[in-house]
Order: structure tokens, then C-alpha cells, then sequence
């Protein structure tokens, strides 16, 4: 640090650090594909890997185009491929690589400055990738292990990277203004591709039912129920801002993103997205200004009356099956699933079976009437616990402590917009965390870093 200072690193030599970096990372990964013997077409490397230059070089630029390059290229993650067929790294590695090499080049002379503050959830953020680690020792694929670790320590960088770049309320503003704008566009592909099925744009699930066939648009994401997912922590801090505000216009654009998200959110048919949402919607309700709860309440009672008529058919089908749990597979297989996580707990709670490894040990456990092809974990906090043992149930605590500790530090300051909406957010997604695997789930990572941001502002929180 104090040598760094020494040579006097200024804003031109960083950016020829920054380019140099750039060119270093590039050299190394052309090495290492040629010494694994990857093939890349010569024509393809020179395009494709002018792409991933330019966004490596630009999410190392700044701070702030780090974020928005984070938060625009994650969606494409399973859509926008730039690597050969053995290495099929996306733009959102190049994006996430490049804004975690900037960053530690604006902290090298920045020092402490460019760190998150310090707080006991994200501590606690670095302990399921620890978790990971330990369940080496009695893993059933070590090197599976292994690889799935590094995505956690990945996922931990991202949220360290966001409570960082949040530091004051300005910040933490703009990245949740971000958010809901990238997912306002996401939830307008969706509606455009429920609206034009044959759309050549993105991705759908079908699903053959006994009289129909259920279409489900996901944008560009490889599940509708990641598109909910995301859709529903959008519409959190939407509504958080809503209730706050007084001018016209910051009402006019939080509701219009609060209606492209709502719309996208019916026609992905997610089932835990639509109960995310409701807990999410308790959370501002109880954070909310005293004498705006009840118009809250009545405002979208009123929002809930008005889109009835506009509501797919077939989400009002699939919501039904959650009031008649033995209509059809997924339900009744969730079910299943859990009694059987619980009968893994006996064999595995203590070791584990190493950190993504269910799906190998969940076969023999399987129950009768459960779906064959669904062996992979739908829930986080039993799957976790299975997969890493002790050292997971205690990341589990952990991270649950420091969420109870991050709200309290919010609910001291008093609940403004960007706080209450990422609270709402995280709750969504943790309730969420029931249903769905959203270990890897790079939004839950993100929305847990700016939480962790909120509760560690030194002024009041982020007032509309």
C-alpha cells in the first residue's frame, strides 16, 4: 500500500494499469485454452474476444460502470457465450472478472476507502464458501467440490463488490435504480414473448399438462422461476420507493417499472416468486410510514382488482395448485424431496456429501411418486446442510444472524426507500430459498451485499 503511494499512482497510470491487466489476462487465458488443447477458430477469437476485451477494459474502468455491466450482462448469462465449446465463459465472467480486477486496482491506492464497511453479514457471507472447503474432506467429487466452491467464493466477491461500491445513499440508490431497470426490460422480453409465442428471442419452458400445454417465458434466463425470482425483488424496492415518494415523476417511474415488473412476473406462472412477493409485501407494510400503511394496503388491493381480468389463464391454474398439492408432479415431488432431505440428514448432517453433490446422494433416497428427472435440490437451507454438514448449518446461522443484526441496524435509522426495499428484497428471495436452489443465484448475492451496505450507512437511510 504505502509503496503504491510512493510511485504516486494517478488516473493515467492506473488506466494504463488497467489496460495492461486487461492484456496480462488475456495472454494467460489464450495460454491456458492452448495448453488444454482447446480449439477456438481463429475468426471467432478475433470477434469474440474483441468483445470480451472491451468489456473486461470498460467494467474495469470505474466503479459505477462495473455495477451496471454486472447488473446488465447477468440475465444473458446462459444466452450470450464467448468462449470455445470447452470453455464457454459468457459476457457476465468477463463483466464480473473485470470489475473484480478494477476493483482491486482502485483499492491499491485507495486503501480502506475501497472496502465494504465492515459488518456481521457479510462476515457471515464468506462462510458458505468456507463451508464449501470443509466439505472437501468427505466429498463424493472432490473436484466437483471444488469447482463448486470457487462459485461461492465468486458469489461472495460480487456481494462484497456491490456493499463496496454502496458506501453512501447516493450510491445505493443508482444500483437499485439499476436493478429494477435492467429487470423492467427483462419482464418486457418476457411479455413480449408470451404475447408472440414464435418470438426467435430468449427462452420459454413448456409444459405438457392434461389438457394444455403451459407456456412459460423466462426472458433470457435458463428457468422462468430465476425471471420471478428477480422480477420479485424488483417489485419490492419498487414499491418501497412508491410509498415514499411525493414528487411526480420518481411516482410516475417507480410505477411504470412497478408494472412492467408485475406484468413479466404473471407470465413466468412462478409459483414461488407469487409468495416471495406477498412476504416481501408484509415487510413494507410493517416498514412502511405510519400513515401510509393503509393506503399502501388499499393501493394494491386496488393494482390486485384491476389486473384480474388481464391475468394468463394458466397462472391462475398453476396458483390453484397450490391449494390441491396432489394436482401434479412438482408439488407433491417437493414434498417427497424434503422427507427424503430429512432422511439424508442421518447419514450426511455431520459431513456432508461435499458441497454440490446431492443430486449423487439424493437417488437411492428417492421416493416413490416422485418426478425421476428432478434430482436436483429445490430448497437452500437443507440441501446446504446435506452437502457441507456442520460448517454449513453454521453458515446458515451465521448469515441468518447477520440479516436479523443488518435489519435492526436499518430499523434504528429509520426504514427509508433503498433500505426497506432491499430488506423486502432479501426476504423475498429467502422465503424463495424454499422452493428454489438460489445458492448460486447471483441477484440473492448482490441484494445480500447492499443490505449489508444499508445497515452500515452512517446517516439516515435513502429517502425519496
Amino acid at each position: 500500500m504505502l509503496a503504491v503511494r510512493a510511485i504516486g499512482v494517478t488516473e493515467r497510470s492506473r488506466a494504463i494499469l488497467v489496460w495492461a491487466m486487461v492484456a496480462l489476462a488475456c495472454g494467460g487465458a489464450v495460454a491456458a485454452l492452448v495448453l488444454a488443447g482447446v480449439q477456438w477458430p481463429t475468426e471467432e477469437a478475433l470477434t469474440k474476444g474483441l468483445v470480451a476485451l472491451v468489456i473486461a477494459a470498460a467494467s474495469m474502468s470505474s466503479g459505477d460502470a462495473a455495477v451496471v455491466l454486472i447488473l446488465v450482462t447477468v440475465p444473458l448469462f446462459d444466452v450470450a457465450t464467448l468462449g470455445p465449446e470447452r470453455a464457454p465463459f459468457t459476457v457476465a465472467h468477463v463483466a464480473m472478472a473485470g470489475a473484480l480486477a478494477g476493483w482491486v486496482l482502485r483499492a491499491l491506492p485507495r486503501g480502506r476507502a475501497a472496502l465494504p464497511r465492515p459488518t456481521l453479514l457479510l462476515a457471515a457471507a464468506a462462510m458458505p464458501a468456507i463451508a464449501g472447503l470443509v466439505s472437501l474432506v468427505g466429498s463424493l467429487d472432490p473436484r466437483a467440490t471444488i469447482g463448486h466452491a470457487g462459485r461461492l467464493v465468486l458469489m461472495f466477491a460480487i456481494a462484497a463488490l456491490f456493499a463496496a461500491h454502496a458506501r453512501d445513499e447516493r450510491s445505493l440508490a443508482r444500483v437499485l435504480g439499476w436493478l429494477v431497470a435492467v429487470g423492467s426490460a427483462m419482464a418486457l422480453v418476457a411479455v413480449a414473448q408470451y404475447v408472440w409465442p414464435g418470438l426467435p428471442v430468449g427462452r420459454a419452458a413448456t409444459q405438457q399438462r392434461l389438457i394444455d400445454v403451459l407456456y412459460r417465458p423466462s426472458a433470457f434466463f435458463v428457468d422462468p422461476n430465476f425471471l420471478g425470482g428477480y422480477l420479485s425483488a424488483c417489485i419490492a424496492v419498487a414499491l418501497a420507493w412508491l410509498v415514499r415518494s411525493i414528487d411526480g415523476r420518481t411516482v410516475l417511474r417507480w410505477g411504470v417499472a412497478l408494472v412492467a415488473c408485475l406484468a413479466g412476473l404473471l407470465v413466468t406462472s412462478s409459483r414461488s416468486a407469487f409468495v416471495g412477493v406477498v412476504a416481501a409485501f408484509v415487510v413494507l407494510v410493517w416498514t412502511a410510514p405510519a400513515r401510509r400503511r393503509a393506503a399502501l394496503i388499499i393501493a394494491v388491493a386496488l393494482i390486485v382488482f384491476a389486473a384480474a381480468p388481464f391475468v394468463p389463464r394458466a397462472t391462475y391454474v398453476r396458483l390453484a395448485g397450490l391449494l390441491e398439492p396432489a394436482s401434479e408432479g412438482s408439488i407433491p415431488t417437493r414434498s417427497l424431496m424434503l422427507r427424503s432431505s430429512v432422511e439424508m440428514l442421518q447419514e450426511y448432517g455431520i459431513g456432508g456429501t461435499g458441497l454440490g453433490m446431492y443430486d449423487r446422494a439424493y437417488v437411492p433416497y428417492r421416493r416413490p411418486g416422485a418426478l425421476p428427472r428432478i434430482t436436483h435440490p429445490h430448497q437452500v437451507p437443507l440441501a446446504l446442510w446435506i452437502e457441507t454438514g456442520l460448517a454449513g448449518l453454521v453458515a446458515l446461522a451465521s448469515v441468518t444472524a447477520g440479516g436479523v443484526v443488518a435489519w435492526r441496524r436499518i430499523a434504528r435509522r429509520g426504514y427509508g426507500a433503498a433500505g426497506a426495499g432491499v430488506l423486502a428484497a432479501c426476504v423475498a428471495l429467502a422465503v424463495e430459498s424454499l422452493f428454489q436452489y438460489y445458492l448460486y443465484f447471483e441477484y440473492a448475492w448482490i441484494l445480500l451485499g447492499l443490505l449489508s451496505a444499508a445497515a452500515s450507512l452512517d446517516r439516515g437511510d435513502v429517502r425519496a
